[in-house]
């Protein structure tokens, strides 16, 4: 198509394919009664202005016999994502590489019971005394799978019952998080020797352990 062509007629371009003609409209396109089409022609009309797509279909009223197809060709927007503005930051970091080592104390201890569990190993005791024993903190609970509660079963005895002094401990440690207080319980600790604090309960030493959740909390004000 020439230039001269182009500025009278308002098309930007003129592209004819086997199966019909597309042109491209400037912003404002003038009438296209010159335009010498086959009767059988397909056509698409593409610009970047609605408002000039509606003048073309007022202005050519010869073209509702023809199969003419109208389309704006503005440019969506992409935003753009920061990837870096997602990646977590060294506390986040920190936050999760906490929660993975007390899984692993927790597998290394040797897991966890599911309440009907514990249930069976307290002699079938209603779900609402596992709760106030949770609640009162002679029993610890943490988050587990499909958020469902977990018992670690390092804080049993061999024949089932709940190691005596979980309460006191729990109550002498700075914090009320259960992964933290099975940090506590299943990790050796310089302060008692480099034992780790659930043997020495089972040994029936609260005091010491006590003691030693006592100075943890005076170390971390």
């Amino acid at each position: 198509m020439s230039k001269a062509h182009s500025e009278a007629t308002g098309i930007k371009d003129l592209s004819v394919h086997e199966d019909g003609v597309m042109m491209v409209l400037k912003q404002k396109p003038s009438a296209l009664k010159s335009l010498a089409l086959p009767a059988d022609a397909q056509v698409a009309i593409v610009s970047k202005s609605a408002a000039a797509l509606q003048k073309v279909r007022e202005r050519n009223k010869q073209l509702a016999g023809q199969a003419f197809r109208f389309f704006t060709g503005a440019a969506k927007k992409t935003a753009v994502v920061n990837k870096e503005a997602f990646a977590p930051d060294a506390r986040a970091l920190a936050v999760l590489d906490g929660v993975r080592i007390v899984q692993e104390d927790l597998r290394r201890s040797g897991g966890a019971y599911d309440l009907d569990q514990v249930r069976t190993l307290l002699r079938g005791i209603s779900r609402q005394a596992v709760d106030k024993r949770v609640q009162e903190g002679s029993l610890l609970a943490v988050p587990g799978p499909s958020n469902h509660r977990s018992f670690p079963t390092l804080q049993f005895n061999a024949d089932g019952t709940i190691v005596e002094g979980l309460k006191s401990v729990r109550e002498a440690l700075p914090t009320n998080n259960p992964w933290s207080i099975l940090n506590f319980l299943a990790q050796p600790d310089d302060r008692l020797g480099g034992r780790k604090p659930i043997d020495l309960l089972k040994e029936g030493k609260v005091e010491l352990v006590v003691e030693a959740a006592q100075r943890m909390a005076q170390q971390g004000a």
